[in-house]
């Protein structure tokens, strides 16, 4: 027997057991949507953490530059009041003449 005869068996006898694809293409068609979908919610999620992730870090930038200036209004406040308490100290130190 040959080769080809050999294939051609093969093929007979392998179509003979599947003489009704339509439930099976039906199946695969169905698969394939789901897949779609599934890869375009994949894409959807992913943009949305995208977007996320840039909001976070723009609320951080806007948190850390108000922290910032929160930092120096208090440092420049203490100078002040500790000038305004060396002024205090040098009035109480001086004694009025008579």
């Amino acid at each position: 027997m040959t080769m080809a005869k050999a294939s051609m068996i093969a093929l007979l006898l392998m179509t003979a057991g599947c003489t009704d694809l339509k439930p099976m293409e039906a199946r695969i068609a169905d698969l394939e949507r789901q897949v779609s979908k599934l890869q375009a919610d994949l894409a959807k999620s992913s943009s949305n953490a995208t977007a996320a992730n840039k909001a976070a870090a723009a609320s951080a930038s806007a948190a850390s530059d108000t922290a910032r200036k929160a930092l120096s209004t208090a440092e420049s406040n203490t100078a002040a009041i500790d000038a305004l308490n060396a002024k205090i100290d040098q009035m109480f130190k001086r004694r009025p003449s008579d």
